[in-house]
């Protein structure tokens, strides 16, 4: 096996064993601080896991690949883009009437879970005003009846996922 080929193998077979690895306590002190600063330095978490900004590195790369870490995100104020209004919206499906194409497709709709119980939905969404809310609730009843409570007081949101075991 000629040597280029060769260093190719390993490097293949080290990448198979590396994205198959299982999260340990390093991986998890990385989510954490992820989490909390999604723009730290692998160099910073680094220091802060005490390993090098290499292996930091591969670290995050194969959980990223690995569909740990999904995505990384700015949290923006919806009122500084005129979106006044907050509300949760519980839609019991129909049947038949498949809402997911628009779900996907509306922006106002910001999450949107299927769930167990009455309801097969519920969605949160934005709206500038009551009026381009109750649009939004009018362009979803086409797939059930709908339930809406409008959010006064947001306690926690975008809180951090647990990582189990971090010390």
């Amino acid at each position: 096996m000629e040597k280029s080929r060769f260093h190719h193998e390993i490097n293949r077979n080290y990448w198979v064993w590396l994205m198959n690895q299982k999260i340990d306590q390093f991986d998890k002190k990385i989510l954490q601080l992820l989490q909390e600063d999604a723009r730290m330095s692998h160099a910073e978490i680094g220091r802060q896991v005490h390993l090098s900004q290499p292996a930091v590195s591969e670290r995050i790369k194969r959980l990223e690949s690995n569909r740990v870490i999904r995505a990384y995100r700015a949290e923006i104020n919806p009122k500084a883009l005129g979106y006044d209004i907050t509300a949760m919206i519980r839609v019991s499906t129909q049947q038949g009437r498949p809402y997911a194409d628009y779900v996907a497709n509306c922006p106002e709709i910001i999450d949107c879970y299927t769930v167990t119980g009455e309801d097969g939905a519920v969605m949160r969404v934005l709206a500038t005003d009551v009026d381009h809310l109750q649009r939004i609730i009018n362009e979803l009843n086409a797939f059930g009846s709908t339930s809406t409570a409008i959010v006064l007081t947001t306690h926690v949101s975008g809180k951090s996922i647990a990582v189990p075991n971090v010390d």
